[in-house]
């Protein structure tokens, strides 16, 4: 029997899914119909490039941090080649000069945990409770009793989010490793444990079982919008995005 997920395309569920519906209940279902926005981000450049340079420096601790950079900095450059969104060069640049301190900072974190990773970027499926599809996500670094996950913030954070400690708790669920999340800041890394895998997978359940009801309501996904409101001055929103809201919960344009 065909189940509500899979009624509208939705063949697995993830975090970052989960987290947009919470956060984004409208955007979230736009999405889900197909209608999303092609935003590019410099600072998502920089955490690509910071991260895989983080990860080569766990695995192999005598790499340079020169050849950190680089191998950062083109990562930076072939995700902006890809990019066809207008942005500001100011704000490229920015993130690209900003670079090198996100890299020096991870690189040395992850060598003073003295212990090699036994993976990098790995799949976790997982099925939870009554949900009838599964759960998918993808580490950053898997130790032998830790599984980590790698966030790069412009701002350093004080402690976990929600979002974060859904997220890792799914790793932590499916690896049976202790979860950690490291914020890496141009001029520090705190890195967090996660508590309470369980409530926080927990709640990760209770939200597919929200999203899950919403979208029996109707095989129409447009008829499923209509039981939220969208939040349009949200950043996650963008022409696309705000363009179609518009038009499916008949707003004026803004």
């Amino acid at each position: 029997m065909t189940n509500a997920f899979e009624t509208h395309g939705i063949g697995y569920l993830s975090p970052s899914k989960l987290n947009q519906w919470i956060a984004q209940p409208a955007l979230c279902l736009l999405n889900i119909a197909g209608i999303r926005d092609e935003i590019a981000s410099p600072a998502a450049w920089r955490g690509q490039g910071a991260d895989r340079a983080a990860a080569k420096a766990a695995f192999d601790p005598s790499v340079a941090d020169d050849d950190l950079i680089t191998l950062a900095e083109q990562i930076f450059a072939d995700k902006q080649s890809q990019s066809i969104d207008e942005i500001p060069e100011d704000k490229i640049d920015k993130e690209r000069k900003a670079l090198a301190d996100y890299v020096r900072n991870a690189a040395q974190f992850y060598r003073d945990l003295g212990e090699e990773p036994e993976s990098d970027q790995g799949k976790v499926t997982v099925m939870l409770e009554d949900i009838p599809v599964p759960f998918i996500g993808y580490y950053d670094l898997l130790y032998h009793d830790k599984v980590r996950d790698t966030k790069t913030v412009g701002r350093m954070v004080s402690s976990l989010t929600a979002a974060a400690s859904r997220q890792a708790s799914l790793y932590a669920h499916a690896t049976k490793r202790e979860p950690w999340i490291d914020y890496v800041g141009k001029k520090e890394v705190r890195a967090f444990r996660v508590e309470r895998v369980d409530y926080w997978t927990h709640q990760l359940v209770l939200a597919a079982k929200s999203l899950e009801r919403v979208l029996s309501h109707s095989d129409d996904i447009l008829e499923c919008c209509q039981m939220v409101y969208p939040d349009l001055d949200h950043w996650m929103w963008g022409d696309t995005t705000r363009a179609a809201a518009s038009d499916i919960w008949n707003m004026e344009n803004k």
